[in-house]
């Protein structure tokens, strides 16, 4: 794209800013709190796309931009589809801009036919989009790929792939059209020269397999409502448990055998508080084991009261069967 002067596309900006406003200028006005303007934050990154436009990163403008079309939409953020077609001219994508100019010139004469005053920089812009795509045309070539029964994926050269019922900007020269994905790609390669069209009919060209007859059939089961481990770990988790009164209740039968053979008095006194100690000690122990026994059968409890029979469908063809979704009955 060519800049004529800095002063003339700051202009061409501030007309953009408006036409942020001017389009939505009921919603915006029902939407306005004490806070300020709804539209405020749509201007402020707009100005941060012209920024972005002007230091030449014309890839984050059209990022900002596009996000700020589709929220305003094609019709009420029409205008800045010319500085879009502008700004995708000057990232050398030429099927962009040419949308984006054929996009701002038809909403320019909806408009103009359905009698509305148009801007004075409206009718300006109108003529430079219409100029812009006779150049385009007259200095590419075009690549019309039309939609036969439905949309598929076609890719031109190394672009991005697109959804057919598009036109290609491309320079002159040999390009590998591929239309459909993966192994049944279908792939033509085109000559063209500067302001000539080619029309490419994309068909789907995969073949649709009918899928081979299945026989539904329904086999029971016995659902559990979780699973057989749990109970296992309970169980386990039990026993173990039951190890700690053994072990401190035989501390305390050795701290007995202990007291009955001391002779001396103070030593039978210490030993007879040690066996007391020890022997609540393993009274209280008692408690683990005996909760998690607790909890281990309420669990055996729910896990053969909450079981239920289910209706499961095996799908089957002629070379496979899978299993398929569960129906309660």
């Amino acid at each position: 794209m060519i800049i004529r002067s800095e002063r003339r596309w700051i202009a061409m900006g501030l007309v953009a800013l408006v036409a942020l406003g001017a389009p939505a200028r009921a919603w915006a006005q029902d939407a306005a709190t004490p806070e300020g303007d709804a539209l405020d934050p749509l201007r402020e990154r707009f100005r941060q796309g012209m920024e972005k436009y002007r230091a030449g990163d014309y890839a984050t403008a059209i990022l900002i931009w596009e996000a700020i079309y589709r929220e305003l939409g094609a019709d009420k953020g029409y205008r800045l589809a010319f500085n879009l077609a502008r700004a995708y001219d000057a990232f050398r994508d030429s099927t962009k801009a040419a949308e984006y100019f054929e996009s701002y010139v038809q909403e320019v004469e909806r408009r103009r036919n359905e009698g509305e005053v148009l801007e004075p920089n409206v009718e300006k812009q109108d003529v430079e989009a219409k100029e812009r795509l006779e150049a385009l045309a007259a200095t590419k070539g075009r690549i019309k790929i039309s939609v036969i029964e439905r949309p598929v994926v076609v890719q031109i050269g190394n672009a991005p792939p697109r959804l057919s019922g598009f036109v290609a900007y491309v320079d002159p020269g040999t390009y590998t059209v591929r239309i459909g994905a993966g192994k049944d790609a279908e792939a033509k390669t085109v000559a063209i020269g500067a302001g000539e069209i080619v029309e490419i009919a994309a068909r789907e060209a995969a073949r649709v397999v009918p899928a081979p007859p299945r026989e539904t059939r329904y086999e029971t089961r016995v659902e559990r409502p979780f699973g057989e481990a749990v109970l296992w770990a309970s169980g386990a988790l039990t026993l173990a448990a039951a190890v700690i009164p053994a072990i401190t209740y035989g501390n305390a039968l050795s701290t007995k055998s202990d007291y009955d053979a001391a002779t001396s008095r103070s030593v039978k006194e210490a030993l007879a508080s040690d066996y007391e100690a020890q022997r609540s000690n393993a009274y209280a122990s008692l408690a683990i084991p005996a909760i998690l026994a607790a909890v281990t059968g309420g669990l055996a409890i729910g896990y053969f009261a909450g079981s239920k029979e289910v209706k499961v469908p095996i799908l089957v063809t002629p070379n496979a069967a899978s299993i398929g979704w569960r129906a309660s009955f």
